[in-house]
């Protein structure tokens, strides 16, 4: 015990003997270790600022400080004394209350360190126990001093009491506690409480964010299914008359109108067997969703619908790029009744697959160009308010990127444009994630008309004012950046290197027009890659078109069951691993096998490249390691791959990709990569950049595709990423 208690060894005795400041307490020495390991939690609480000062700092408030270290100082001393001076106690008990002591300190110290538990919950954590080791000790209940705390802070001490009668209880409310903050996970964990008095409401609240879940768990044939058959919540009632039907998944997102009575369980079911009357619904229904959220509703099948809408525009768009090579009737015939908004909603929901010959082209049959042909009148702003202004910052976004911005803004009123363009940078920092401002970052980068890009700044200036002004610190980063961005990128007179250079050096970066050779080396010299194949015919033409790059002469490829390892034999040391397209779901146990292998021989790649479509990149995604430097995505370079690499790998450039990539430029990019990093050369993006539009120029075709490809120097959205993170990472520490 800290300061107060002072240890002598007694030989004779097999004891130690406790001076305390209110007397003396003999410690047999088979618990003395007890009492050392509570005293290094202690000393570790009291480090945490860097200063072993008996003081525990969790704030700059010096009252919250002294509370929480009168708790883990004084009153886990007192605690310490309690146990020992306790007769009542025999040594299996007070190793247990001194153990659990322990476990409460590391658990603080642990959490408090990963920052999954409130510093100032220490206290209150503290009391907790000693009130629970009292009511264990008297054969009471511990359940009543449970309440108060948070899951994080309560979770390990209740396990200390297992064979207390009341620790049913005080798991169950333990567990409440981790349900309400975690709904979309809780479902697989609910199936241990399914007796627990409050597993009713766990499943009524889950019903109303993830109603999916409830209807998986409805129609199953497990112990879960009769629970929530029986809960007599309406919402919970209604998705389980939707499982009832054989196409229960399709019409679950209706959910919100089957609650209102506007549309039946049976007219649906007519509905979403034919594809075009079933996205038709889809449409209609998610207008009136958007419609309800502006009003303050709450939507319960919104997500839902989302999905089933992504899911099923995403199989138009497909047929459309496929037939890119076709006439533009034959091409486009899929789409041909669909009214503006639906058209609208192809758009949004294709942002990471749509190309940019199906979204505009020169025969005016694009579905942009569709969408603004069938407007009647031809106004954006009509549409949108047609809409309800669903994703609109998403459209205007994809409108930038796609260069058709100024042609939408023209067709309506000049005050009207300008009040949606005010629209599309207001409220950034409301946002749940990062989202619409990675989308105002990459637009910015997009759009080429001076007055417009004047506009937007002036905007983002006053957005920046205003959060200031409302001591709002997310918004006031948000904007900052977007400030910094904008105005370092728009730089007049300077190339394209000097721009990148001066955006790094504004937001603090490392560089971002370069990745230094060195950082790509493993520790041996050599630099490891890794690529990721997958088994549809496109993956399997990609792989073979891949492997003809590396000529005996230059690389020896050795291939195994699952992998093909690509090793240098000129220039500097390159190993480069890329799993076999084997037909699905093959290709995806290859990826694993590679994968695992790489772990195993403590193999860490810093260049990644994701060789496949859009809805292959979570399997690429899931295997990224944090040593990657470059990533080459290909395709799909939407905010949420971003955001998910940079997660994961904080240091990565990133290429992507505005359409889905094609392997007619994604090969020429590798092969310059390769030769860049055989040299030993910085791979300064710039010049390969240059030097790689240079090479496309004579081809019309590839040229128009790679114009979509985005270097890590022009990527805005990952650099405002970037810089967020670093900002709040270094505001938190």
């Amino acid at each position: 015990m800290r300061k107060i208690l002072l240890l002598l060894m007694l030989v004779a005795s097999q004891s130690s003997w406790v001076h305390a400041q209110s007397g003396h307490v003999q410690i047999p020495i088979n618990r003395q270790g007890l009492h050392d390991n509570i005293d290094k939690e202690q000393a570790a609480a009291s480090k945490f600022d860097g200063k072993a000062d008996d003081f525990v700092k969790v704030s700059e408030d010096q009252t919250i400080n002294l509370q929480v270290t009168n708790a883990i100082m004084k009153e886990v001393d007192d605690m310490q004394l309690e146990i020992e001076r306790d007769s009542s106690l025999d040594h299996r008990l007070k190793v247990k209350y001194l153990t659990g002591l322990y476990a409460v300190l590391k658990d603080y110290n642990q959490k408090r360190a990963r920052g999954i538990i409130e510093p100032e919950e220490a206290p209150a954590m503290i009391n907790a126990y000693r009130d629970m080791m009292r009511a264990d000790i008297k054969g009471k209940s511990i359940a009543p001093y449970i309440k108060h705390l948070s899951f994080g802070g309560s979770e390990r001490i209740i396990e200390i009491f297992r064979d207390n009668q009341g620790y049913k209880d005080a798991r169950g409310e333990v567990f409440s506690k981790y349900a309400f903050n975690n709904l979309e996970t809780v479902m697989p964990k609910l199936q241990a409480y399914l007796d627990f008095p409050g597993t009713d409401s766990i499943i009524a609240a889950v019903a109303r964010k993830y109603p999916n879940q409830v209807l998986t768990y409805a129609t199953s044939y497990t112990p879960m299914a009769n629970v929530i058959k029986r809960n007599q919540d309406p919402v919970v009632q209604l998705i389980v008359r939707i499982g009832q039907s054989p196409q229960s998944t399709k019409i679950l997102p209706f959910i919100d109108q089957l609650m209102d009575g506007s549309i039946s369980v049976e007219k649906l079911e007519k509905v979403v067997d034919n594809d075009y009357q079933y996205y038709k619904q889809m449409v209609k229904s998610m207008i009136a969703l958007q419609k309800m959220k502006a009003e303050g509703g709450n939507p319960f099948g919104m997500k839902a619908m989302m999905e089933n809408m992504q899911a099923k525009s995403l199989l138009y768009i497909r047929e459309v790029n496929d037939l890119h090579e076709d006439p533009a009737n034959v091409r486009f015939r899929i789409v041909k009744d669909f009214t503006p908004e639906e058209l609208y909603y192809l758009i949004i929901n294709g942002q990471e697959e749509l190309y940019t010959s199906s979204y505009t082209n020169h025969n005016n049959a694009g579905l942009y160009d569709q969408m603004m042909v069938r407007m009647k009148p031809p106004r954006g702003d009509s549409l949108l308010m047609m809409v309800n202004f669903d994703r609109f910052k998403k459209f205007i976004a994809m409108a930038a990127g796609f260069n058709t911005l100024d042609n939408f803004l023209k067709s309506m009123a000049p005050e009207n444009s300008n009040y949606l363009m005010q629209k599309y940078v207001q409220n950034l920092e409301k946002t749940e994630d990062l989202e619409d401002a990675v989308d105002v970052a990459n637009s910015f980068g997009s759009i080429r008309e001076e007055k417009l890009l004047n506009f937007l700044r002036a905007e983002v200036k006053k957005n920046l004012a205003y959060v200031k002004k409302h001591n709002d610190r997310r918004g006031t980063v948000i904007y900052q950046l977007l400030t910094s961005l904008f105005e370092t990128e728009s730089a007049k007179g300077e190339n394209d290197s000097s721009k990148a250079t001066d955006i790094a050096a504004e937001l603090s970066l490392p560089p971002i027009n370069y990745v230094g050779f060195n950082t790509l080396q493993n520790d041996s010299g050599r630099v490891y890659q890794q690529v990721f194949f997958y088994g549809d015919k496109d993956g399997q033409e990609s792989y073979a078109s891949f492997m003809t790059n590396f000529p005996s002469s230059e690389w020896r490829a050795v291939k195994n069951k699952y992998w093909v390892t690509i090793t240098s034999l000129k220039g500097k040391p390159t190993t480069i691993y890329a799993n076999l397209p084997i037909d699905e779901p093959g290709d995806k146990e290859a990826i694993q096998r590679l994968s695992e292998y790489l772990d195993e021989n403590d193999i860490h790649p810093t260049i990644f490249i994701h060789r496949g479509h859009s809805y292959h990149i979570n399997t690429t995604l899931d295997n990224l390691q944090s040593s990657a430097k470059i990533v080459v995505l290909g395709s799909c370079g939407g905010y949420h791959n971003l955001a998910t690499v940079l997660e994961k790998s904080p240091e990565a450039h990133i290429i992507s990709s505005k359409q889905v990539g094609t392997r007619f430029v994604n090969e020429p990019i590798i092969h310059s990569l390769e030769d860049v990093v055989r040299a030993g050369k910085n791979v300064d993006w710039v010049i390969m950049w240059a030097q790689l539009a240079k090479k496309f120029a004579p081809d019309a075709r590839n040229r128009e595709l790679f114009s979509d490809y985005v270097p890590p120097h022009k990527n805005l959205g990952a650099i405002f990423i970037k810089a967020y993170r670093q900002i709040m990472k270094d505001e938190k520490k």
